[in-house]
């Protein structure tokens, strides 16, 4: 039987033209180039109207991440003094629409209307400009 011996620069070989090969069959799998995230744009909701019950509101239906919609922030506007000051302004984005709790400073729920300003990150295509430009007339 003859015995198999492999010289250094030929193991060095094998070795890279074995990462070369497997190199190039990753990237030839589907979805191995960098995703790039998607184009949003931001928009502004200046002193928009909400109703709050014990301090549960939200914005109208088309504010979800099934709308587009990719983030909110939200803090209060109106009134600046009182006992109904929107201090805390907590955004819970769903995908139906986003969800508010706004509360007073010291923590004590409010009951009433305010108003409130967000700013919303939406996707770049016509469904996620459509909801933020419904947000934006609403909100007039």
């Amino acid at each position: 039987m003859k015995s198999f011996r492999l010289s250094s620069w030929r193991l060095v070989a094998a070795v890279l033209v074995g990462v070369l090969v497997g190199t190039l069959g990753v990237s030839a799998l589907p979805g191995a180039d960098a995703q790039q995230p998607p184009a949003t744009v931001v928009g502004v909701l200046s002193n928009f109207p909400v109703l709050a019950s014990n301090g549960f509101s939200n914005l109208p239906e088309f504010s979800g991440s099934g709308d587009g919609v990719v983030g909110a922030a939200c803090t209060g506007a109106v009134p600046r003094s009182g006992n109904q000051i929107p201090g805390q302004v907590v955004t819970e984005l769903r995908p139906d629409l986003t969800y508010l709790r706004i509360m007073r400073n010291d923590g004590l729920a409010i009951t009433g209307t305010v108003r409130i300003n967000c700013v919303l990150e939406v996707l770049d295509t016509p469904a996620g400009n459509a909801a933020l430009g419904r947000l934006q007339q609403a909100g007039k």
